[in-house]
This record gives structure tokens, C-alpha cells and sequence, in this order.
């Protein structure tokens, strides 16, 4: 049998992420945090796959502008760029947190952490989530009243300019890809927090009252008190 860092592989069953595995109501929380935790990865995942396709336009579209200007024209669209870089980091966060946490519990429902690993987990899972916060709240700031401009040439050349590269637009709220990625990210906080939320209530329940199932839990409380 293989173990590594304590996990013993010959555990690990395919079967295991089965509906009926999975959502086993015998483990404390372990439905609601399985359905938070997809719902937070995959709504942040959305969120992050429209962000990363608006970033590659913004940068295209500087490129080539700049490129047909023969390297004269300047594209200023850092604030725009800045606030999808860090929604897809804090995104890819939600994704490594989160689904490591529902990759342990679905494999190893019964195992026991040290002190020190609920704590980091728990600490990691509140920055991801101020992170996430972060990312949204500026991506609303810069998409609602920000907009990306040309210097280095004439207004007249940057108007051509913006004639022959007009998507996207250098208005930000012009673009409902934007918009659309704004949106999905502020959903996918409410879900983050929802992770998080059960993640810490499971956290002190398992430290205090074991990993184990409530049914055996219970056994072992009646068979505690028919000895005593």
C-alpha cells in the first residue's frame, strides 16, 4: 500500500464521486460543502474564462494598433488589464482551495488533521475570499468608469485608428463581455463565501467531534454512556 504525507492510495475509489457517495448525508456538512465548493469553482472558473478573453482582446487590440502606427501610438489600457489578471489569479485561488478541499473529502471523509492544517485552511480560504472581493470591486470600478485611450499621434489618427480596431470597444462598459464578467464574479464572491462559511463551521465541528459519520458518532456516545 502506498502512503503519501499520511494518505493511504488504496483508499482512492472512482466510486467515491458518485451522486450518492458524494452527498452521503452521514458526514457532517458534507453535502452543502461539496455543492458550495463546485458551484464557487465553477461560477469563478465562468468568471475567469470571460475575463482571460476579454484580456487577450485588450492586448491584440494595443498590438496591433500600435503595430499599423508603425510603433508611434501608445494604447493605455493597464487599469482594464490589471483588473482581469487579478480576477483569474484569485480565480485560479477559489479552484486550487476549494477543490482540494473537495478532493480530500470525497477520498478521505474520515481522516484526521492536525490543528495547524485547519487553521491554514481556514486562513487561506478567508484571504481567497478577500481576493475575490478585491478582483470584483475593481473590476466594477474600472469596467463602469473607466475606458482605454490612444496617445502618440493626432486625435484624428487615433479616431481612424479606433475606426479600424473597434473591437472591442475602448469604452469598458461598451462591452457587455465585460460586463458579463463582472457579473459572474460578483456571484461567484457569494459562493466563495459560502465555502468558506461551511468550511469553518466543518472545521470546528471535526476538531472537536471527529471526521468520523454522526451514525457512528452517536454509537459511540450511547455505548459511553450505557458503560458508565
Amino acid at each position: 500500500m502506498v502512503t503519501i504525507w499520511g494518505f493511504n492510495l488504496s483508499e482512492m475509489r472512482v466510486s467515491a464521486f458518485k451522486g450518492k457517495n458524494m452527498y452521503d448525508r452521514r458526514w457532517y456538512l458534507r453535502r452543502e460543502r461539496l455543492i458550495a465548493y463546485q458551484l464557487a469553482m465553477n461560477i469563478c472558473l465562468a468568471a475567469e474564462c470571460t475575463a482571460t478573453y476579454s484580456l487577450s482582446k485588450y492586448e491584440a487590440q494595443q498590438e496591433n494598433i500600435e503595430r499599423y502606427s508603425n510603433w508611434q501610438a501608445s494604447v493605455h489600457n493597464n487599469d482594464i488589464i490589471a483588473a482581469e489578471v487579478l480576477t483569474i489569479v484569485f480565480c485560479v485561488f477559489v479552484a486550487t482551495i476549494f477543490g482540494a478541499d473537495l478532493f480530500f473529502l470525497v477520498l478521505w471523509p474520515a481522516r484526521k488533521y492536525p490543528r495547524w492544517y485547519h487553521v491554514i485552511r481556514n486562513i487561506l480560504a478567508i484571504g481567497v475570499t478577500l481576493g475575490i472581493f478585491a478582483a470584483a470591486l475593481m473590476s466594477t470600478i474600472v469596467v463602469a468608469s473607466h475606458a482605454s485611450y490612444i496617445t502618440g499621434v493626432s486625435s484624428e489618427l487615433a479616431r481612424q485608428y479606433q475606426d479600424i480596431y473597434h473591437r472591442p470597444p475602448l469604452n469598458y462598459k461598451s462591452w457587455a463581455v465585460n460586463i458579463a464578467y463582472v457579473v459572474v464574479l460578483w456571484i461567484g464572491w457569494l459562493f466563495t463565501i459560502a465555502s468558506t462559511t461551511f468550511m469553518f463551521i466543518a472545521s470546528n465541528h471535526d476538531q472537536t467531534y471527529g471526521p468520523e459519520p454522526e451514525s457512528e458518532k452517536q454509537s459511540v456516545r450511547r455505548d459511553d454512556t450505557g458503560s458508565a
